[in-house]
């Protein structure tokens, strides 16, 4: 009787059985099957699944365009209903021998791959050189799985140039808003020509347009009353040298803005907005935006409107959505982008950005020795109320991040900003922020932390809800290896130090004496470098790679003597305990490649060599 019950009621017990997950160790036997007609990138996520797999240790599974058989199949590409997929939307489904990855076109079967990649592999994408693929072993047992995915960012992109240069490796980080990137080919609407790497994004980088959407040179002769009245004078007459007005090398006064209140201002500047979409169907968006400089017209309809709304923002807003009501007429499904930018960084009173507007707000003046939720930081409490008022009047908010030392020619000195990164990304996207800028410089590696910080901002701004504490510390871990326990502490000093020094200070500019740090953390950098060389040992890679890093603790070293100009006068003890630092430090820059210690060309390594010798021989160093 029981064999008898058993026999009954095992097919219904079998149908209620949870299902099974795979085990990444037992894939022999499988293969990888891709659509019928699958797109350029769908045909590359599954050879890049096929050669991560197999460096992990895993068979190399063939692509097939048709399946044999009902089990034993990893699908890329097909096997889920994706049609209501966003471009980056995708889902990964893991059980009973079978492994599907899909999205929607032109990315999101690329990205779910990657992400299967690092979530269940343990594939990291540290460096365009190093990637660390983990063997799989003996057991990798994962799933069930049914996960959907849609990104809370719809543009991100960090500007180091390992990621203009390596199109592959930014796709690896699943950046997609590249500005000026011909490897980066705009998507058409189909998804087609979009490449294997999938194409970026649509929209259109925002920032200063009006100097280009109402060139001085056209107009400012015949029409000075288009550009500001400020300080009581019309700018667009003003000639260089003239009141001390700083001209940049340029005819016209540097920082000079157009009359918001001219009604031909706007004429001229809606028809450019609209040429550009009529001359570029696959643009999402056209910005409008200030110039960067402060002069800002004072006419009497202008302040008129500033007094109203309780700031310049006012008058950019309306004038904006001006231009944007008459882009909706024909382009109903486009945006038309501003700045939210140092003077005008405080949203308006009353006026509410239209819905095809789009806000990009500018974290410039937030101080990043502290995180942006610090309230007993001044700065950063004022600048993310700006953005909490932005988030609560437009659903289209992106923020313009700023990650660098430029003004200064720092861009070699260690800066404490990188603890705080996944918190300032997660409270930002908590306020509305759905795509991002960083703004960074770089120089072959040459800037402190790069790779580092490259890495943190590209894996927070594809999913803020991780940590970015432990992916720092992986980062670190995996790179420098046995090497990282000095490497760590020294990170956690600079931003332990440069916190409890009550200093607050924001990017583009500073001292190390600036961020609450001293000669102290320099020399504990130098401590570091050398204890970390011991722990390295032999590997050569290791050793090239605490060398790069060297590069930074020597920087720090050379501040005393960094700021002098020709002339300056130095005591004979500093230089001469300057010399061999500066010989180090420019000899590591030769042999690393760093070419640049600002963000413009001007700020050449070697124009820094030529003044630091100077000085020295002044004093008779040399």
């Amino acid at each position: 009787m029981r064999a008898f019950l058993i026999l009954v009621f095992s097919p219904l017990l079998l149908a209620a059985s949870p299902p099974l997950g795979v085990n990444l160790a037992e894939l022999d036997g499988w293969d990888i099957v891709l659509p019928a007609d699958p797109i350029e990138s769908e045909v590359f996520a599954a050879e890049e699944f096929q050669h991560f797999l197999q460096e992990a240790g895993g068979p190399d599974l063939p692509i097939v365009r048709a399946e044999d058989g009902d089990k034993r199949h990893i699908f890329i590409g097909m096997g889920i209903d994706v049609q209501s997929f966003g471009q980056e939307d995708f889902r990964i489904v893991v059980r009973d021998d079978t492994i599907t990855i899909a999205g929607g076109r032109p990315r999101g079967t690329l990205y779910g791959v990657y992400t299967f990649l690092e979530d269940y592999l343990g594939v990291r994408f540290l460096t365009p050189e190093h990637t660390h693929v983990p063997p799989i072993g003996a057991w990798r047992q994962i799933g069930p799985v049914d996960r959907f995915f849609h990104p809370p960012m719809e543009v991100r992109w960090v500007g180091y140039e390992d990621n203009y240069a390596d199109p592959k490796f930014c796709a690896r980080l699943r950046l997609n808003w590249a500005r000026g990137v011909p490897t980066l080919p705009v998507n058409d609407k189909d998804a087609r020509g979009a490449g294997p790497l999938g194409g970026r994004s649509s929209f259109q980088h925002i920032g200063h347009t009006f100097h280009r959407q109402l060139p001085p040179a056209k107009y400012a002769k015949d029409h000075p009353d288009y550009y500001c009245l400020y300080k009581g004078k019309r700018w667009a007459t003003l000639k260089p040298g003239e009141d001390g007005i700083d001209f940049k090398g340029s005819a016209f006064p540097y920082g000079m803005q157009p009359c918001l209140s001219h009604p031909d201002v706007l004429k001229i500047v809606t028809q450019s907005v609209l040429d550009d979409f009529a001359a570029h169907p696959e643009y999402l968006n056209v910005s409008v935006g200030q110039n960067d400089g402060g002069a800002h017209c004072q006419c009497p309809p202008c302040a008129e409107d500033l007094a109203r709304e309780g700031g310049l923002s006012g008058n950019l807003l309306e004038f904006v959505n001006n231009v944007a009501d008459e882009v909706a007429k024909e382009y109903p499904d486009r945006r038309v982008s501003t700045l939210a930018y140092s003077d005008t960084v405080v949203p308006p009173k009353t006026i509410r950005p239209r819905d095809n507007v789009q806000i990009m707000w500018c974290s410039i003046m937030t101080c990043f020795v502290h995180p942006h939720s610090d309230t007993n930081c001044p700065e950063n409490k004022h600048q993310i109320e700006t953005l909490r008022g932005w988030g609560a009047k437009t659903k289209h908010l992106y923020a313009w991040n700023y990650l660098l030392n430029d003004e200064n020619r720092g861009c070699q000195l260690p800066m404490p900003n990188l603890r705080y990164i996944g918190d300032n990304i997660r409270i930002q996207a908590s306020l509305g922020v759905r795509g991002m800028w960083f703004e960074t410089t770089s120089s072959s590696h040459g800037n402190q932390f790069e790779e580092l910080r490259n890495y943190l901002l590209a894996r927070l701004g594809w999913d803020p809800s991780q940590d970015g504490e432990q992916l720092m510390t992986e980062w670190v871990t995996l790179h420098y290896g046995p090497a990282a326990p000095p490497m760590l502490a020294w990170i956690d000093r600079l931003h332990r130090r440069a916190s409890d020094s009550g200093l607050h200070c924001r990017c583009l500019g500073g001292k190390f004496s600036d961020y609450g740090l001293d000669e102290s953390d320099a020399q504990f950098g130098m401590d570091s470098i050398e204890m970390a060389r011991l722990l390295a040992g032999d590997d050569p890679v290791l050793q090239e790679r605490i060398d790069q890093a060297s590069v930074w603790a020597v920087r720090a070293m050379i501040e005393p003597l960094w700021h002098l100009k020709e002339g300056d006068t130095v005591d004979p003890a500093l230089a001469a305990r300057m010399q061999p630092l500066v010989d180090k430090f420019f000899g590591l820059c030769r042999n690393h490649g760093v070419t640049r210690s600002g963000y413009v060309q001007a700020t050449a390594i070697g124009n820094d060599e030529e003044r630091l010798r100077k000085i020295l021989r002044g004093r008779g160093s040399e």
